[in-house]
Formats: C-alpha cells, structure tokens, sequence
C-alpha cells in the first residue's frame, strides 16, 4: 500500500516540508548536512502512496558511548493515515538498523502530546524515552498579526523595556558572518558560566550555522549598549520554512535599567514577520506544573512575556532494536534526575 525508500531530490522533501503548518529546520536536509560535518549520517526516508510523498522524516545517525541509535529530530511528518503509516516506516527503519548495527530508534515528533496520540507510538511498539532530546513544551507567536496588536498584547513590563531600549538608542545588529558568531560564542560562555549550564560548544554552534548560512536562512543578532558600545545580549536566530526559531541565546545584563535582550526578540520577531513567517518559535519552555528549580523557569516568564501561545509536543519515544538499549537506557534516566526534568 505504501512505498517507502530514500528519497535522493533533496528539494523534493523541503517542498514537502514547506507545506506543513507547523515547519522547523530540524527536519531540513541542511540540518543532516550540520550532523555530517560532525561527523555523523542522514538520510531522508520518504513514504509515498501512488507515486506521492504524504510522509516521512530526515533521519539523522547517533554514536555515543551509551549506545548508537537512529533519531527523527522533530519527526517524522505524516499526513494521514498515522498509525498505519508509522507501522510500515517502522518495519523499515527497523530493518536498516538491524543490519547497520544500531541499538534503538529515538523519534522527538512535533505533534501534540494527546491520549490519541500516545496510544498510537505505544501500539506501535514505542515507549517513552527516560529524557528530552528537543524542547517537549514550546512557546510560539503567532505572527500574522500587525506590529502593535504583538506590542498591545506583550506583558506590560516587556513593552516598556523595549520602549527604554529604543529611546535610549540601544544599537542592534543582524549579521550572517561567522566571525560575528565567534562574538557570540564569547558572550554565551559567560551566560553559561553565571547561570550554570552546559552550553553547546563553538564548533556545534558554528557548523549548524554554516550549514543555513548559504540559503540567508540564520542570523546573529545582537545588542549594544549605547553608553560604551559594548556587545550586551545576542541571540542566533533561524529562519526557516514559515517558522523563526529562537535557538541560543546570551546576555550580560551590564545595565539593568536596560536589558536588551528584550529589545534583540522584538526586532528578531520584527525580521520574522518582514519575511512572511507564520510563527516566532522561542522553544522551550517550563511545563506548567515544573518546580521552581526547573532550570527553564526563568526564561519562562521572559518568554511568555512577548505574548503567544504553548504548545505540548509529544515527549520522545524510542524504539528498541538491541537488548544493549537498556544501557542507554539507565544512562538517560541518570542524566534526567540530575536535570531535574
């Protein structure tokens, strides 16, 4: 009923993509390119019903100490048909890590966390993974509407700082340059320092930013105060598909009367909507119900603050090929204790 195989026209899958209401650079092609020079594979698996693709996924290679598996980051993308379909790319995928040697499949869909939709992974034969691999509660803007219905429905706190930014003539910037990365990358080794966290490392950084560069499809923004000139928040942000991601962000906070990052998302969502996109993504978020050592806490309330609306995706789901799963398996179930989520 369904044919599935390796889809070799590239533009194919991101024609494909294009059409989704919800579309992330996570599924591009370009993304697999960013995992190939790190070393790792990608293929694009199509699913087509006479002739044409009504699913599938970019799925990428993984090799760590605690086990090699296949992952979907934000998929796969299947557009009827649900269970069936994913039972039939299951057969597939699991044949091909079968025989390439891989321990189990991860799948992080961006589709929402329903009872509908947890019975379908599980009857297919998926459980719940033991820890996130992308942002399970994301908080999205809607971008369709004009720029002051987006001010108006900002907390009050938000706009009025964005107003202080811009009357005290706090400089932006939007650069596509990777030298104007390396600024950033300096920035956020300072934000992970003081705020206790693992930040992704610059190679990381600049290769998933190279691989978007050519197509002007991300950008490095960042904030000046007005006082000394001094580099003070940036965020890299991209733009891809009908959706703006929000994916690293740094700050300093040297004046506190003035904090730009605040002012860096308002001209971020600014660009955002200067090139037609659907919705301003700020990924991840705290759950509702997190305690207040969530370590998403405090970027929530700075998030939310901008107006839109959460989204609950599906928690990642593995599939297990190898018996040598279960180590991986006590692996991640440490690591998520000691997150704390």
């Amino acid at each position: 009923m369904y044919d599935i195989k390796e889809i070799t026209n590239k533009q194919e899958w991101e024609e494909f993509l294009s059409q989704e209401e919800y579309v992330l650079m996570k599924q591009s092609y370009k993304n697999g390119e960013f995992h190939k020079s790190m070393g790792e594979n990608y293929w694009l698996i199509g699913i087509y019903e006479n002739n044409i693709l009504i699913g599938g996924s970019m799925i990428i290679s993984v090799h760590a100490r605690r086990g090699n598996f296949l992952l979907a980051p934000y998929g796969p993308i299947i557009r009827k048909d649900y269970q069936n379909v994913l039972t039939e790319l299951m057969k597939f995928l699991k044949a091909k890590a079968e025989k390439e040697k891989y321990n189990f499949i991860k799948f992080s869909p961006f589709i929402d966390e329903s009872e509908e939709n947890k019975r379908i992974y599980q009857q297919v034969g998926f459980r719940k993974a033991p820890i996130h691999i992308l942002a399970e509660t994301s908080w999205l803007l809607d971008l369709s509407l004009s720029e002051e219905k987006l001010l108006f429905n900002m907390n009050k706190n938000h706009r009025n700082l964005i107003n202080r930014c811009l009357r005290e003539k706090v400089k932006i910037t939007f650069s596509k340059e990777i030298q104007d990365l390396k600024e950033f990358n300096t920035l956020l080794d300072h934000t992970a320092k003081k705020h206790h966290f693992v930040r992704f490392s610059n190679n990381y950084l600049e290769k998933e930013f190279i691989a978007f560069e050519k197509d002007n499809e991300v950008s490095v923004i960042k904030a000046y105060l007005p006082e000394d000139q001094k580099i003070d928040a940036g965020a890299v942000v991209y733009f891809y598909g009908n959706s703006a991601a929000y994916r690293h962000g740094a700050s300093l906070v040297k004046n506190k009367k003035l904090p730009t990052s605040y002012l860096v998302q308002w001209e971020a969502i600014k660009e955002a909507k200067r090139r037609g996109m659907k919705y301003y993504n700020f990924w991840g978020i705290a759950p509702d119900n997190a305690s207040d050592k969530h370590p998403f806490k405090g970027i929530t309330h700075f998030k939310k603050g901008f107006g839109g609306f959460q989204k609950n995706l599906l928690p990642a789901h593995d599939y297990i090929v190898s018996k040598k799963y279960w180590f991986n398996w006590i692996i991640e179930t440490i690591r998520s204790k000691k997150r704390g989520f």
